[in-house]
């Protein structure tokens, strides 16, 4: 059983034989509560010197007393928080907590884990060649240089946190030795460097081996040797190819079987968009064949885009493949000649002419008059034809074909203009002769994916599938439904030109192949792949048409497959030779932390201890309880730190019970006697010596050159990577490693060396920031008295990194919590190093200076106009308006439409909206390619190039309409009864609706106008629903009876005042409206007219439809920018501006501008009001006007103001929108839907309406910046250089303000090469860690000379705590009577580690506690004859100090006198600890009297082994005194507690006068005494 020793002292003894009953009770110390043999009381503490009696709890004894804890067979629990101040029943069981079971397993498995996942993925690596694709985001970077160096610091700071654990418990576990443990292996023991801790821990003649802390060290020493290092290089990117087996999904058409043809217009827009664009509308469509879609099956939606990943691989499965063959034979010209007219009087003959083929088909061709203009071409079926030569039967487009002896299926003819006297020499035609074949059949298909292109390239096995290969049965397809659809005159809707501009005639799909060539049928003729051209144009409309069923099955369950994948991609791989390394190491840390686990448990290592000692006052409550300890260690206050350790060296101590012993009173009693001599004077003199070797001022400026040296290298690199690049062979040299024939990959040296370098430069740092940490309590006790929270009670040591930083800031330890900053910097410096350097493909600059010739338009476009005075608004402008769209090859409306909604590439030198002044950058030389290594880089045909240069972009910026209510419909509907036949004819309208909402008003706008005024009125501001004033038919979307949802979006301009399109802006830049419709349409209704006149089809709503709509205002700019390019195809790579965006001066200067004189057209009466003028017109401006009146190309020329009729939209007009069921837009609408994936309810909200709109307005000025841009002439918005308008026209040549650019720009082109790059981010930090601890390094090397001189010795060790505290009689009698958790809650008590006047009036340099009032005057030291005379003068009150006899109890540094001045008191003191008296003296109670006992000194049982003596308490008398002293006369016991022998302890005290006069002459003769006893 323990007991509670007297004081509430914590000292516990074994009691034997108590029964259980006695446990949980208190007694004092040595003293039984029940009898004992001889049934009496009898105290028991420890064995007296002729007891040779064994003792669990005391160890045994041989001769001499061990005092030792016996731990072998008992069974400790590791320490709690309850068990820090309740030691009652509890054995010592505190550790550190990273040697606590709970953390060092956790650390083990930490280790496991890694060593496991280096395993695994060195596993994987090698199975899957590589880990996962290098898609060159952040999060690869980060998982592939970042994480495992974190991992591996992490894993060697708790490593380094383990070791010093177990270097600063390794004193305490030899103090609980049962022999004890000399000074030299406890309390002045240390191990600051893990050197120092390796040598330790191997065994020698003196000691066995040290299995804890031999292998926390080398655990360490690998850690930062090799793991820390070999983790920066541990992943690294390779091209990897490979091939495997996985499953495969193939879509599934069964449902939609047999295939009907039934085009929308979207197939219409992706069939020209592909055959005029060259755009990859899907990459399951090629020029030869449409393949059934097949994929991964780890990819969940159907890949039908032209794009499926961003990585370059290879699929192959077998898949499902139609296509369409056109075997055409020529048709050459075998006469012309005249047919009669039978049914026409007016013309007597019809010109006609003979085609034939080499096998005998011939076909005869009559015009009216179709030809007779400008020529053209015919596509249709030759099936179909019936007449034989001698007959004539004209068609719509009034020609008559006849054939004879043709098998063939389709006929093409293409010819110039036909004339009077057309000859073979005037006149060229061709045609071809068609055979159709629709086929299908199995393959296997090859997906390919291109490095650097957007673009899938799918390919089948042409061999294979020829051979497989069978017409198309009907049960799988329709073919009639596709010939025709194909061979239908609708596609003239889809390509219609401007009434402006003539071009030759064209039916069916020959619209389209005259679009390919220009509409020029010599061009056509000419061409000798001509029927190639046509028949890639029938296979991809039929493939578009069979894309239409791949959407439409797209939602089934696909078909289950099975197919291999070959991947070429940039892989994250282990790299072997470092992942064996890595295993090796971590296996045998895994091992050595093992015995360090076994080997640090309490039962093997026992500590004894019950808190934490690194606290100051740790160590005071340690050697409180002994007097052996205390005097051992007193005497050397004034002594070197060698003085200090070679007397403490020869002592034996012991820790038992939470006390540290001295075990070898009697010889030390002997060996060593405090010499006298002057503390300070000899203190004085001593060499200051720093706290640490790394604190030494010289190498503190040696880090500090090494740190400006580190700093210096990585910014120089740094610069001379972005300048030059690293390509030199130093730096991407790599190694390759192989043993035993296996190949083990390369290495290459960078990471590695700069990764160890920076571990390096942490441990520096880690071995100041460990010695501040340490040492930082003291000097806060040295700099001034502060609370135990801010001194005694602090210690840094087991706080590490951040939590270090926290604690220093809080308790303003600056120059602390700087550098503990400093070592999480380094912590961090180490893996920003492992990953600044990274080797990969880069490039190598040169410039090049080439000459200058474009730039941004500044001079108008000069066009020929007629102007016609009538009353068509704005004829004049037809003709600059039509040559918009002449040539659709090039079409930049279209372009735009494609590039949003078929994900195609932008235009050359144009990237995100901003459209960059071209150069010619074809002709530069190629780049070389380097060898850097065993690694060489393969050959790239294309360089980058990067030149500074203008761009120009245009955008939106739109708000709602301010006037515009659109939640009251009457301001923009009319809801009609379509019941009424009075106004509606029931015969030709639907019965679908009997009442019907129209847009518009009726009654103003006739409903055509949105009035965006509170009233409406033609005289204000408005704008049309349709692109100019024309009412809607289209587009219903009914299925089965039932009515859907439809669309409606069209861009309009504002007009005012009864203006109309294209004269519709006073001033530039003019605003338009967007608009969105959505509801339920119907088409269909027809108003009641006259017998002579049935007006178009009107469309309605079945329900109130929503409307959005925004006003905008387009903005073009202007940025000089910073542009690279790819030198092969001029596509931007990446753009930098170079400034703020401004207003470009020059887009909206000229509208439409005439320039005089006019010139007539002729002098016929008919050509009077007929000229021929000058226009100019800005971009900005031929821009917006174009694009406001594309969707409809009818009325370019203007309304008729004096024959105004409200008109229908024509929908034969669908060249730049789109009509199908549920849908009638613009293509710019159309833009914008796709960019929300055909969400039509997404556009009706206004920010995703502004947003689309502003990317579609930006795309669309993109490529209208881009069309048909020369090098010579320039284009819409680039113009040669110094360009001009003439001479002659009446206006300057040049305006004042326009810039005159260099001739020259160079360009900076980059060669390919293999890099070291430098990781900008890394480098940033790394250099800005690196002048961190520059600054700081400086400061710690000023704050080091001060600390030197505040810490007069080194502090390091137990023994030098313990010195400075061991003649401290107030703080260790504080350290005996409050357990921590009541000092930790003391905000009063204060300490100071200074000057004090110790044992005998000797000056000590020690810690002791001060009080507020004394401190103010602790630089006032009485006078030694003070202490004679007894007196003090002005004497401060409150200071304990009693005047009445004018005898001192406090000295002058306000710090209680030495023990032997006085018998020890315990009463109640200032710092309210309860205390007992000893010796008849008195003390203050409670209530302020002073009560007075005088009580016989009694015996105490003095053990002289064990150097341990206890005291009955005196019973305390609370008489009433009636006279109060003004200061308190306080007694203390002796500081110094001796052994004794059974004479009554205080015999040992003489007068007090003599005493309290001489008390170092009174010391001295205590010794003596002591010496003469025991000898």
């Amino acid at each position: 059983m323990a007991s509670r020793g007297p004081n509430n002292n914590n000292q516990y003894q074994a009691v034997p034989g108590t029964s259980e009953a006695d446990v949980g009770q208190f007694y004092e110390l040595g003293h039984l509560s029940t009898p004992v043999r001889d049934g009496q009381d009898h105290y028991y503490q420890l064995p007296h010197a002729d007891d040779d009696g064994f003792h669990p709890q005391m160890g045994k004894y041989e001769g001499k007393s061990t005092g030792a804890t016996q731990l072998g067979s008992t069974n400790v629990k590791e320490y709690t928080p309850d068990s820090e101040e309740n030691h009652d029943g509890v054995a010592p069981s505190w550790l550190p907590y990273t040697l606590r079971w709970h953390v060092l397993s956790s650390i083990l498995a930490l280790t496991v884990i890694l060593e496991l996942l280096v395993v695994v993925f060195h596993v994987i690596s090698s199975r899957d060649s590589g880990l996962v694709d290098d898609d060159g985001s952040g999060g690869i970077v980060v998982a592939s240089k970042f994480v495992p160096t974190v991992l591996a610091v992490i894993h060697v700071l708790l490593i380094s946190i383990i070791l010093n654990d177990v270097k600063r418990t390794q004193p305490f576990a030899h103090l609980t030795s049962p022999q004890g443990a000399s000074g030299k292996r406890s309390l002045t023991w240390t191990a600051d460097a893990w050197w120092d801790a390796l040598f330790e821990g191997f065994p020698s003649q003196q000691r066995k081996t040290n299995w804890a802390l031999l292998g926390a060290a080398l655990a360490f020493i690998f850690g930062f040797l090799i793991v820390s290092p070999f983790s920066s290089s541990l992943f690294e990117t390779q091209d990897i190819i490979f091939t495997y087996e996985v499953p495969f999904k193939k879509l599934d058409l069964s449902s939609a079987l047999p295939l009907q043809a039934a085009p929308l217009g979207a197939t219409y827009f992706r069939t020209v968009g592909n055959i005029l664009q060259n755009v990859t509308t899907s990459a399951w469509l090629t020029e030869k064949y449409a393949i059934v879609p097949v994929w991964p099956s780890r990819i969940g939606d159907v890949p039908l885009g032209p794009q499926f990943s961003d990585s370059m691989q290879t699929w192959s499965a077998r898949t499902t493949v139609f296509n369409v063959e056109e075997n055409c034979e020529q048709m050459d010209l075998v006469d012309i000649y005249s047919q009669p007219s039978s049914k026409s009087p007016a013309v007597s003959n019809w010109t006609s002419v003979k085609l034939s083929s080499s096998s005998g088909c011939s076909l005869n061709l009559t015009s009216r008059s179709i030809l007779d203009g400008y020529g053209g071409l015919v596509w249709s079926s030759l099936s179909n034809i019936t007449l034989t030569p001698d007959s004539l039967s004209f068609d719509e487009n009034g020609l008559s074909y006849a054939k004879d002896n043709c098998t063939q299926d389709e006929l093409i003819v293409i010819t110039t203009r036909w004339t009077t006297n057309m000859t073979a020499s005037n006149f060229s035609i061709k045609g071809q002769a068609c055979e159709t074949r629709y086929y299908t059949g199995d393959t296997d298909a090859t997906v390919a994916f291109n490095e650097g292109s957007s673009v899938v390239r799918v390919n089948i096995d042409e061999l294979q599938y020829s051979r497989n290969r069978i017409q198309i049965p009907g049960a799988t397809a329709n073919l009639s439904t596709f010939q025709d659809v194909f061979l239908s005159p609708n596609w003239t809707v889809h390509l219609k030109q401007p009434t402006q501009n003539t071009s030759p005639f064209s039916s069916g799909p020959a619209t389209l192949l005259s679009a390919l060539y220009n509409f020029s049928p010599q061009q056509t003729i000419d061409d000798p792949s001509m029927a190639r051209n046509a028949g890639k144009l029938k296979q991809r409309f039929f493939g578009e048409l069979v894309r239409d069923k791949f959407d439409e099955t797209s939602l089934n369950k696909p078909i289950d497959i099975t197919g291999t994948t070959r991947e070429n991609r940039r892989r994250v791989v282990v790299v072997p030779a470092v992942a064996i390394v890595l295993e090796v190491v971590l296996g045998i840390q895994l091992v050595l932390l093992v015995v360090v686990f076994f080997k640090t448990r309490l039962s093997k290592r026992p500590l004894g201890l019950f808190t934490d000692p690194a606290p100051a006052m740790s160590i005071a409550k340690l050697i409180a309880q002994d007097p052996g300890t205390i005097r051992s260690l007193e005497g050397l206050h004034g002594s070197t730190l060698e003085e200090i350790r070679s007397v403490v060296a020869e002592q034996r101590y012991q820790l038992i019970g939470g006390q540290i012993r001295l075990i070898d009173l009697e010889d030390d009693l002997h060996q060593y006697t405090p010499p006298e001599f002057d503390a300070q004077q000899t203190m004085d003199t001593m060499q200051p010596r720093p706290q640490s070797f790394t604190f030494r001022l010289w190498l503190i400026i040696t880090l500090t050159l090494l740190l400006s040296a580190t700093l210096t290298a990585i910014a120089y690199l740094y610069w001379y990577s972005g300048m030059y690049g690293l390509y030199q062979t130093a730096f991407v040299y790599a190694f390759d490693i192989t043993i035993g024939g296996v190949d083990l990959s390369n290495v290459n040296p960078a990471s590695i060396l700069t990764t160890f370098l920076a571990v390096f430069i942490g441990l520096w740092w880690g071995s100041l920031e460990t010695t501040l940490r340490r040492i930082q309590p003291f000097l806060s006790l040295a700099k001034k008295p502060v609370t135990g929270d801010e001194g005694l009670l602090v210690s840094y040591i087991s706080s590490y990194l951040l939590r270090a930083v926290w604690k220093a800031s809080r308790r303003r330890h600056w120059v602390l919590a700087a550098v503990c900053t400093g070592a999480v910097l380094s912590e961090i410096f180490t893996i920003a190093m492992s990953s600044i350097w990274q080797r990969e493909p880069g490039s190598l600059p040169f410039q090049v200076d080439i000459e200058r010739q474009l730039e941004l338009r500044h001079v108008p476009h000069l066009s020929d106009a007629t102007l016609q005075f009538t009353s068509h608004a704005g004829n004049y402008k037809q003709s600059a308006l039509a040559a918009l769209f002449s040539n659709m090859r090039t079409s930049w409306i279209y372009g735009a439409a494609v590039q949003i909604s078929l994900n195609g590439s932008e235009p050359p030198w144009s990237s995100n909206g901003w459209s960059f002044v071209p150069h010619n950058v074809a002709a530069l030389p190629q780049a070389d390619v380097q060898n850097a290594g065993n690694t060489t880089l393969p050959s790239r045909a294309t360089m980058n190039a990067t030149v500074q240069t203008s761009g120009i972009r245009a955008r939106l910026e739109c708000s709602p309409h301010e006037h515009l209510n659109l939640m009251d419909s009457t301001n923009w509907l009319t809801e009609w009864d379509l019941t009424n036949t009075s106004q509606w004819n029931r015969t030709l309208s639907w019965d679908t609706l009997d009442r019907g909402f129209e847009l518009g008003l009726s009654n103003v706008g006739d409903n055509t106008m949105l009035f965006l005024d509170n009233n409406a009125s033609m005289t204000g501001n408005y704008t049309t629903f349709f692109v100019n004033n024309k009412r809607f038919q289209c587009c219903e979307n009914i299925t089965d009876g039932q009515i859907g949802s439809g669309s409606v979006g069209y861009w309009s301009p504002n007009l005012r005042n009864g203006s109309y399109y294209p004269d519709f802006a006073t001033s530039w830049p003019a605003n338009f409206t967007v608009k969105w419709i959505r509801g339920r349409p119907v088409e269909g209704y027809h108003e009641v007219s006259s017998k002579y006149q049935q007006t178009p089809t009107r469309l309605m709503w079945a329900e109130q439809p929503q409307m959005a709509a925004l006003n905008c205002m387009p903005i073009i700019e202007t940025a000089n920018a910073s542009v690279t390019v790819s030198t092969d195809d001029s596509h931007v790579i990446s753009f930098d501006l170079l400034g703020e965006p401004q207003p470009d001066p020059y887009a909206w200067s000229d509208d439409f501008k005439q320039h005089k004189p006019y010139s007539g057209l002729c002098e016929a009466p008919q050509c009077n009001t007929i000229y021929s003028i000058n226009i100019t017109t800005s971009h900005g401006i031929l821009f917006v006007t174009g694009l406001l009146g594309a969707a409809d190309l009818d009325d370019f020329a203007g309304t008729n103001i004096d024959n105004y009729n409200i008109q229908s939209e024509s929908i034969l007009d669908q060249t730049f929108n789109i009509r199908e069921p549920g849908l009638n837009v613009d293509l710019m609408s159309y833009s914008m839907l796709s960019l929300v994936d055909f969400n039509h309810d997404a556009l009706l909200d206004l920010n995703t309406l502004e947003r689309t709109a502003q990317q579609a307005f930006t795309t669309l000025f993109q490529n209208f910046a881009s069309n048909n841009v020369s090098f010579e002439t320039g284009g819409y918005v680039f113009q040669p250089l110094n360009e001009a308008l003439p001479a002659d026209l009446d206006t300057p040549r040049k305006r004042a303000d326009e810039p005159t650019p260099e001739p020259t720009v160079t360009l900076n082109i980059s060669r390919p090469v293999e890099l070291l790059q430098m990781s900008k981010i890394a480098a940033w930090i790394c250099m800005l860690i690196l002048a961190y601890l520059i600054v700081a390094s400086v400061i710690l090397a000023i704050a080091s000379r001060r600390h030197t001189k505040m810490l007069l010795r080194k502090i390091d060790s137990i023994a030098d705590v313990a010195v400075l505290m061991a003649g401290s009689e107030r703080l260790l009698n504080l350290a005996r009577e409050k357990s921590m958790k009541e000092l930790k809650i003391d905000r009063v008590t204060k300490a100071r580690l200074g000057w004090f006047t110790g044992a005998g009036g000797t000056q000590r340099w020690g810690i002791e506690l001060v009080s507020d009032e004394t401190k103010k005057y602790e630089m006032h030291i009485p006078p030694y004859e003070s202490y004679k005379s007894g007196t003090f003068h002005d004497a401060p009150g409150g200071l304990g100090i009693k005047t009445g006899d004018s005898a001192p109890e406090y000295n002058g540094d306000g710090v209680s006198p030495p023990s032997s001045v006085g018998p020890y008191n315990h009463e109640t003191d200032m710092y309210g600890s309860r205390q007992t008296h000893y010796g008849g003296y008195s003390a203050l109670d409670g209530s302020g009297d002073l009560g007075v006992e005088r009580v016989p000194p009694t015996p105490s049982p003095i053990s002289q082994e064990h150097g341990s003596q206890m005291y009955r308490p005196s019973q305390v008398s609370h008489e009433y005194h009636p006279i109060s002293p003004p200061y308190l006369e306080e007694r203390r016991a002796p500081s110094i507690e001796i052994n004794v022998d059974e004479t009554p302890f205080s015999s040992y005290f003489t007068h007090e006068e003599q005493a309290t006069s001489n008390p170092t002459g009174f010391r001295r003769s205590l010794l003596r005494r002591i010496s003469r006893r025991h000898s």
